[in-house]
């Protein structure tokens, strides 16, 4: 960066008037080797074309674009003159800067000498400056960081057009945009400093919050000088000098009129937060791309961490600026400094990158914002209002919310009431707070790793390493730095970043969003009960029903699942962190309660129903004995299911029914045979690809499908192929931005995009299996030409590997596959139905939306109706048909499967005991006769009820 020294300047010079300035000044940086003979000419045409007073005394001539090519090397030179040359318009200028400048490497000395120009005694002490030393210091001005937090751009501080004569009048229509005290009104209203080109500063101490207030006018002359816009700050400390920066900037390029002349306040907006100085209609630079976040959710953590790991992949510096926030810049490389940008639905995001591999950089990061990131859409409702005080809540009180984990919780609840951290919001050692807060983080980092290694939990390894990513996030020790070194403690500092970032996310009504800064406040609230030397709330020694406005995730991985009999929380979501691991744990949980649910007594019974998505408070005991009766049944039968795990599941009249497992990886291939599994019937195989910065090869997928083979010790594997792309990008695999990535390019279409990772996919499966019976199936299977792509290289390769016992199927997820299985079924080997996606698609109701869950029932008629089509039409080829939905492992949904003609489902490990049992109470021919009248039931209510007539 160009920076102005000692031998730069020249003290106490005497000069007749400005052409004279202009041509020592030119003559000076020809002898020095900046520029060829003819430059002052240029300098003198700039001067004629507009004039370069800046205000405060200071002037800074430079020559025209015409006249660029004479620039030999950037430079600038200083000339003190203490008695002062009349610039034009009655100024006296008592410094003057001349400038070289073939590029833009002069631009950062001269948006740190506009922040020197808010001294209001700049002028005098120019021009009473006695040594060269003395002129740098002036120029250098504050430091941004060491009084305030940055201010930025707000557009609703913005007027343009606004009608005034006088330049009072304009003071008070800026006053009005502050919502300026009396102090701060007479403050501004005495305050008036011309930065140049009808531009004026206005500025007072801020009785409270700092601000900025922006308004342009047609046109008028106060004090023999022009009033084209008045820009108006109310401030402490030094926030407000990046404004004063990017106003410089359009100054110091001659388009301070063009600023002023903008015709809304978007537009103004706009353009001070993206600058003047690019070329081209975009007012972009080179190396700056605009980008538009048209996912749903914003930029939070999950989208915020994959733009993080991409920026990392390259050299350059990434510099990421919110044109619809405060217009601050922030490191592209820093999680928590990208969601601290406040990033909604349709914000723009100027990214500016330096160094060698800018323009690739710039490049995958705007290919992967407008692809979302990997963000999915789902619009839901506000959060609650929560509430702490306890309420009297009628006996035999029934109060509902979203299941999140299924299963039956007896207890008393425990109301966890958020804790409360003492501390001083200020320290008088930044240093001994550093140090403190230093040693926290490290040994909230160290705990988060121990529990991460004690847990055998995937899924909660994957979330604690998240958050301990979150909490080495540099942007957390940057903003608790700057803080301290204002005189915070460190836990007011640590809060103040923590409450930042997760209070952005918490206030979007997507849940997504909300989820995600309960992650945040999570890692936030470990760190504070450290600081402030204050545990976190003691749970109960005896079983307990755990309700809390957010449950951590890192408080489920550590909590004692023994004695949580169930969780219920009043906001968050199916989606959240916690409530996925609560399903992992088999622990039943409700979620989106509302705020009345913390209105509720500890200790007081109740009964959650997580199938249900129902808390039952203070029931009577004749419900409360019921429930109890059909819980210890429910064990009861739970217990004989484990005992009997590997014994088929053939019913009262002698139908078998295959009852396989879902795999998210090959890891708990050996969990499932424990439980009785017949084979895996889906092994997603997304994991193999999941976690790199490149595809997997031949060998590292091989490897991870013999795990597999060898401990299914020839079982089956029903193997799906890569289903990803739209909602489930890879970071590797960029695929352009789709409005409804649910209904685009995903599954077996983006591998006919990306065939050889098909065709290595593949190669690696049937290397692995050998002589092992492999089930391959392709995912989102929807036209003939998919299937007839894929079989093509599945034959190919099989012809060069021979595995021996191999068979190729189609998933029915699509209802276009349903609908034309029977032509289908011709030439595949077997269907495995996704219930999940055959349902939302079939209703058209996102199954992840809460609000539509009692739409979203794969026990919906057009579904069976879906489902029987399937089966028919294989059994007519003498082809299989299984389930690997959720609905497979729904106990009212298992006899309708069987009375469809389902040859077999597949579940999750846990509940694959469960479901045999199941099967062994069911008689074949009744399942039949209730499948009949399902098919004839107007909707998901009435066939759910007609399910009672099998018990």
């Amino acid at each position: 960066m160009l920076s102005l020294t000692t031998q730069d300047v020249k003290m106490g010079q005497t000069l007749a008037d400005k052409q004279a300035v202009i041509s020592a000044l030119a003559e000076w940086l020809e002898q020095d080797g900046n520029v060829a003979a003819g430059y002052a000419d240029g300098m003198l045409a700039r001067e004629a074309q507009t004039a370069t007073y800046l205000g405060q005394g200071i002037a800074i001539p430079h020559g025209t674009q015409e006249c660029r090519h004479l620039v030999k090397q950037t430079g600038i030179k200083a000339l003190h003159l203490p008695d002062g040359v009349d610039w034009g318009d009655g100024e006296k200028a008592y410094l003057v800067l001349g400038i070289a400048a073939g590029s833009d490497e002069h631009l950062e000395l001269l948006r740190r000498l506009a922040r020197a120009l808010s001294r209001d005694d700049l002028a005098e002490q120019v021009r009473r400056a006695e040594s060269r030393q003395d002129i740098l210091r002036l120029l250098q001005g504050e430091e941004e960081s060491s009084q305030a937090p940055v201010l930025g751009w707000r557009r609703e501080w913005m007027r343009t057009g606004v009608e005034a004569t006088s330049l009072a009048a304009l003071q008070r229509a800026a006053c009005e945009l502050l919502n300026a005290d009396d102090t701060e009104r007479q403050a501004l209203q005495a305050s008036s400093l011309h930065l140049g080109q009808g531009w004026w500063l206005s500025q007072a101490p801020a009785s409270g919050e700092p601000r900025a207030a922006l308004v342009t006018t047609t046109g008028f002359e106060h004090s023999g000088q022009p009033v084209r816009a008045l820009l108006a700050l109310a401030v402490n400390g030094n926030g407000h000098r990046p404004l004063l920066a990017q106003l410089a900037d359009w100054l110091l390029a001659d388009k301070g009129q063009a600023l002023a002349a903008m015709a809304d306040s978007t537009a103004l907006h706009t353009a001070l937060a993206r600058g003047p100085h690019a070329p081209g209609e975009d007012g972009l630079a080179d190396n700056q791309r605009l980008v538009v976040v048209r996912n749903h959710q914003g930029l939070h953590a999950r989208p915020g961490a994959m733009m993080v790991q991409i920026a990392k992949q390259f050299e350059a510096d990434i510099r990421v600026r919110n044109l619809d926030g405060d217009g601050h810049d922030v490191n592209g490389k820093s999680l928590m400094k990208l969601i601290g940008l406040g990033v909604r639905p349709g914000h723009q995001l100027l990214l500016t990158a330096e160094g060698p591999d800018a323009a690739a950089a710039l490049e995958q990061l705007v290919t992967a914002i407008n692809e979302g990131l990997g963000e999915d859409v789902m619009p839901v409702a506000a959060g609650p209002t929560l509430v702490h005080q306890v309420q009297d809540i009628a006996p035999d009180t029934e109060m509902r919310g979203v299941g999140a984990s299924p299963g039956t919780a007896i207890g008393p609840l425990f109301v966890e009431v958020p804790v409360h951290f003492d501390y001083p919001d200020t320290a008088c050692d930044a240093g001994a707070e550093q140090r403190r807060l230093k040693a926290a983080l490290a040994q909230a980092d160290t705990d988060l790793a121990a529990a991460a290694e004690a847990t055998h939990e995937p899924q909660a390894r994957d979330i604690l390493s998240m958050h301990r990513e979150l909490l080495g996030d540099p942007a957390l020790a940057e903003g608790a730095q700057a803080r301290l070194q204002r005189g915070a403690s460190a836990p007011a500092a640590w809060w103040s970043e923590i409450d930042s970032a997760a209070t952005r996310q918490a206030a979007s009504p997507n849940a997504m969003l909300a989820e995600r800064a309960a992650d945040i406040r999570d890692i936030g609230r470990r760190v504070m009960a450290i600081l402030c030397d204050t545990p976190l709330p003691q749970t109960p020694n005896a079983p307990y029903i755990w309700v809390a406005e957010d449950i951590g995730p890192s408080d489920v991985v550590n909590m004692n699942a023994e004695l949580v009999l169930g969780l219920v929380t009043a906001g968050g979501g199916p989606s959240s962190h916690s409530a996925i691991l609560a399903r992992s744990l088999g622990i039943p949980a409700l979620v989106a309660m509302g705020g009345a649910v913390m209105g509720l007594k500890s200790g007081t019974q109740a009964i959650l129903n997580g199938d249900a998505g129902t808390l039952h408070v203070a029931p009577t005991n004749r419900v409360l004995e019921q429930a109890k009766a059909r819980q210890a049944q429910e064990r009861q039968l739970a217990e004989q299911a484990w005992e009997h795990r590997n014994q088929a599941a053939v019913t009262t009249d002698g139908h078998r029914l295959e009852v396989g497992a879902n795999l998210g990886d090959t890891a708990k291939t050996a969990a499932a045979v424990e439980s009785g599994a017949e084979g895996v019937g889906l092994l997603r195989t997304e994991f193999v690809f999941m976690g790199r910065s490149q595809a997997p090869d031949l060998a590292q997928q091989q490897a991870e499908y013999d795990k597999a083979f060898t401990v299914l010790n020839g079982r089956p594997l029903v193997a799906r192929t890569l289903d990803v792309g739209g909602d489930k990008p890879l970071p590797y695999w960029p695929v352009p931005k789709e409005d409804n990535p649910f209904l685009g390019v995903r599954g077996i279409r983006l591998c006919m995009q990306q065939p050889e990772l098909l065709e290595t996919q593949l190669r690696a499966l049937l290397t692995a299996a050998g002589d092992r019976p492999l089930r391959i199936m392709f995912p989102m299977v929807a036209d003939w030409s998919e299937w007839r792509f894929a079989k093509e290289m599945f034959e190919r390769v099989q012809a060069e590997v021979q595995a021996a016992d191999v068979q190729l199927g189609i998933m029915v997820e699509v209802p276009s596959a349903a609908l034309n299985a029977q032509l289908f079924a011709q030439d595949a080997d077997f269907f495995s139905i996704g219930t999940n996606d055959l349902t939302q698609y079939t209703l058209a109701a996102d199954r992840g939306n809460g609000e539509l869950a009692a739409l979203s029932d794969g026990l919906h008629p057009a579904v069976l109706r879906l489902i029987a089509m399937t089966v028919e039409a294989a059994h007519a080829q003498g082809k299989w048909v299984g389930v690997c939905g959720e609905l497979g492992a729904d106990p009212q949904a298992l006899p309708l499967l069987l009375g469809l003609g389902v040859d077999e489902v597949s579940v999750s490990p846990g509940r694959v005991p469960l479901v045999k049992a199941r099967v062994r109470e069911c008689s074949l021919a009744r399942c039949k006769d209730l499948a009949a009248k399902a098919l004839r039931a107007r909707d998901a209510q009435t066939v759910r009820a007609l399910t009672g007539e099998i018990q």
